[in-house]
């Protein structure tokens, strides 16, 4: 997939509670719609894909391409996020572009010159978090903590939650929090997606899942242990 094949592209982020979706098209124009809900993405997500096609008068059949988000982030949104591109690109043939929760944070944090801690909710004792450092972030660093352990594993470190507000949680943590900075938008989401089409970086549809499902919690922890040795 080329430069060239990227004039009509669709991104999918189904993660949080906010469903994000933005539509590319005629080189360089842009359409997105950003809606929270408290129900189920499913319920709606194909409504919204087909309403996007119709305001930027564009047809399904022109796209080239999906951008994903494959999380980690809410289990039952992921699952449907992904379906929906999946049945998608296969209907169409066309390829599927993910992006980790991550990726996003990483590129929105890009310009502070401190290191941040992203926190994603897992449940309701427990987070995922990985660290982000002037643009980039290391995969293999991702950990899952409990929120009574949070800001000991923070310690100076500044924090960012993904899907939800911490001081919200937590009103009295010492930690500067850089929530608002990821109030991301579908466009940012496209722009990733399209560096790493540049780069090649294309998922095989066919066995593409939400990134947390990669390792279970079981291997996850079991990890964790072993570095912590």
């Amino acid at each position: 997939m080329s430069e060239n094949a990227t004039k009509v592209l669709l991104s999918i982020d189904t993660s949080t509670k906010r469903l994000l979706l933005g539509l590319r098209f005629g080189g360089d124009r842009l359409v997105q719609s950003s809606e929270d809900s408290e129900r189920s993405h499913g319920q709606f997500i194909i409504k919204k894909i087909g309403e996007l096609f119709q305001s930027a008068s564009v047809q399904l059949e022109e796209l080239e391409g999906i951008v994903v988000c494959v999380g980690p982030g809410s289990f039952t949104g992921l699952r449907i996020g992904i379906a929906a591109a999946k049945g998608i690109a296969m209907a169409l043939d066309i390829p599927i572009v993910p992006v980790s929760a991550f990726e996003i944070a990483a590129y929105c944090l890009r310009n502070l010159k401190e290191v941040v801690k992203v926190v994603v909710p897992l449940n309701r004792e427990e987070c995922i978090v990985g660290t982000v450092n002037k643009g980039t972030h290391d995969p293999d660093k991702i950990k899952i903590v409990k929120y009574a352990q949070l800001f000991y594993m923070v310690k100076n470190d500044a924090v960012a939650a993904l899907g939800f507000h911490l001081h919200e949680r937590f009103p009295e943590t010492p930690a500067k929090d850089h929530t608002e900075i990821l109030n991301y938008k579908a466009a940012d989401l496209l722009y990733l997606g399209i560096e790493k089409i540049l780069r090649g970086e294309i998922a095989d549809t066919a066995t593409l899942e939400p990134l947390y499902l990669q390792k279970s919690q079981a291997e996850i922890r079991f990890e964790q242990r072993q570095q912590d040795k």
